[in-house]
């Protein structure tokens, strides 16, 4: 991994030139897309060299990637669960995951941008500069998408099969869909029950509410929305939110594949989208074992209170994850009880963890 390793240093040294601007009351949209340049360069050139490397690893190591989450979140102690489970721990760079805020015309720019920046660009230089090499700063979509018209026409793709199967429609393109709908009561009054209730768009229990204050309650909670929806009518909002969180699975899912790496998600919509859209996939062995792991993962993060796990010294946690392969040992104690996480057993998988993860970390006692 030397050559991963030297390219973290090597970007550290790199963003630190920028953490003075970043901060200070001068910083605009301009200088940060300015930055975001270099930073594409920065990655661009290593590219290469980095992808062999990284297979080479992921042909050796159980390899996890942070997924529908901008940034860890050190702050908040997120650094312990995503450390609990595998050998190598990967953060796609969140400065290039908010570039497209950054690339709009001014009248549609909103500068809360600038704050979510500037926390995703804490969150890099803390784990950059206190846990180097634990955790890995990487350009996982520039390295895992070779060609972006092709890719992003495969989420569309994905996109409107998902909203056809949504309204029993099946239209060949999304100008059809705006055709016959225009605000949400219609778009609800087509849906089946199933998806009246199971989709979601915050991290709490929204399930019984109309579409119209889902949509719009997330929509609020969510300021950086606001530039993209300015204007649109409720069925371009429906698609825009919808297409928030479709492509977002499918980008994860393709990037998995493509990388052979194991998303970990810890945010409830995400998954709960992962729940939806997963039977399409299960037949593949290769999916089939990563959605399974990607659960596991995110049952843990569930089950295991990261309050107690911050009573213990960060490097005697790492040395106890990496010592105890703890993600092999629950998928064999599923197969000797014979659970189908696909099934059932969410409840017995969570008890597994507290019994083989709690008990040797002696925490919850």
């Amino acid at each position: 991994m030397s050559y991963i390793e030297n390219s973290q240093r090597a970007y550290f040294e790199l963003i630190k030139e920028y953490e003075q601007v970043v901060f200070s009351e001068e910083v605009n949209q301009k200088n940060i897309a300015m930055m975001l340049d270099n930073i594409q360069c920065f990655w661009l050139e290593k590219k290469e060299i980095l992808k062999i490397e990284l297979e080479n690893i992921t042909s050796k190591k159980e390899c996890f990637i942070l997924s529908g989450a901008i940034y860890l979140d050190v702050d908040d102690y997120e650094h312990y669960i995503f450390k609990s489970l595998g050998d190598v721990h990967i953060i796609s760079d969140p400065l290039l995951k908010l570039e497209n805020f950054f690339r709009v015309p001014i009248s549609r720019f909103n500068r809360e941008s600038i704050e979510i920046f500037r926390r995703a660009f804490h969150d890099v230089l803390k784990i950059l500069s206190e846990h180097l090499n634990l955790f890995y700063i990487l350009p996982i979509k520039i390295i895992a998408i070779s060609d972006e018209k092709e890719h992003l026409e495969l989420l569309e793709e994905f996109l409107l099969k998902f909203i056809n199967s949504i309204l029993s429609e099946d239209f060949k393109t999304f100008d059809n869909f705006f055709e016959k709908y225009s605000t949400y009561d219609e778009i609800e009054e087509n849906m089946s029950s199933f998806f009246k209730t199971s989709l979601t768009f915050c991290d709490s229990n929204d399930n019984g509410l109309p579409l119209k204050e889902k949509i719009e309650g997330y929509i609020s909670a969510t300021p950086i929305m606001i530039s993209i929806i300015n204007n649109k009518s409720e069925a371009e909002k429906f698609i825009l939110v919808i297409q928030n969180w479709i492509t977002q699975i499918i980008d994860i899912l393709v990037i998995s594949l493509n990388t052979n790496i194991t998303p970990y998600i810890r945010f409830k919509p995400t998954f709960h989208y992962l729940t939806i859209v997963m039977y399409t996939f299960l037949e593949d062995k290769y999916f089939r074992n990563m959605i399974e792991k990607t659960i596991v993962f995110y049952i843990l993060s569930k089950t295991v209170n990261k309050d107690n796990l911050v009573d213990i010294e960060f490097s005697k946690f790492v040395n106890i994850t990496r010592e105890t392969n703890f993600l092999n040992i629950f998928i064999d104690d599923m197969r000797k009880n014979k659970i189908d996480i696909f099934k059932t057993g969410v409840e017995k998988v969570g008890s597994i963890i507290e019994d083989k993860f709690c008990s040797v970390l002696k925490i919850g006692e």
